[in-house]
């Protein structure tokens, strides 16, 4: 009996811990898409899209994203691995070589190299549906609303510290 009591407090416990990270995940989520609502609504006035000029930018645009996520999801990943064996508890630090920090700060260099020619890439396509002028307004709205939500962080920052 007892030990059917035990597995069965185990299965909820662990129900539980997916549940709140199905929650977790969920607001995530939820968050993300938010912001993106926000995003394409600042970027279509900012640059002044038409509906003809929206309908061939947003895809370009998405696909741009998709490949800057992959490449910041690499460079984390490569550093997550590269800290990982600091960050483990209860063990001495290891000791780096300046050839590792080398290899790692190279890598974080060559990330915003392929993120700049991403952009190269990119403006070619965007020159073929949209004018120069909006391509710069676009590269304003990216600086303006990354301002944006770097300061709506912090005011939410601010208010949970009090």
């Amino acid at each position: 009996m007892e030990k059917k009591f035990i597995l069965l407090l185990m299965f909820v416990f662990a129900g539980t811990n997916l549940f709140l990270f199905a929650q977790r995940d969920d607001r995530r989520r939820a968050e993300f898409e938010e912001m993106n609502k926000k995003r394409i609504e600042f970027f279509t006035q900012t640059m002044k899209l038409n509906t003809e000029e929206a309908k061939v930018f947003w895809p370009i645009f998405n696909e741009l994203q998709e490949k800057k996520i992959e490449i910041n999801r690499q460079l984390r990943r490569a550093i997550f691995e590269f800290l990982g064996n600091e960050r483990e508890r209860g063990r001495e630090r290891k000791t780096r070589t300046e050839n590792e920090y080398k290899e790692i700060v190279y890598l974080v260099a060559q990330s915003k190299v392929k993120e700049a020619k991403l952009d190269e890439e990119y403006i070619a396509k965007f020159a073929k549906v949209i004018k120069f002028e909006k391509i710069f307004l676009y590269q304003q709205a990216e600086q303006q609303f990354a301002r944006q939500m770097l300061n709506q962080n912090r005011e939410r920052s601010t208010e949970r510290q009090r």
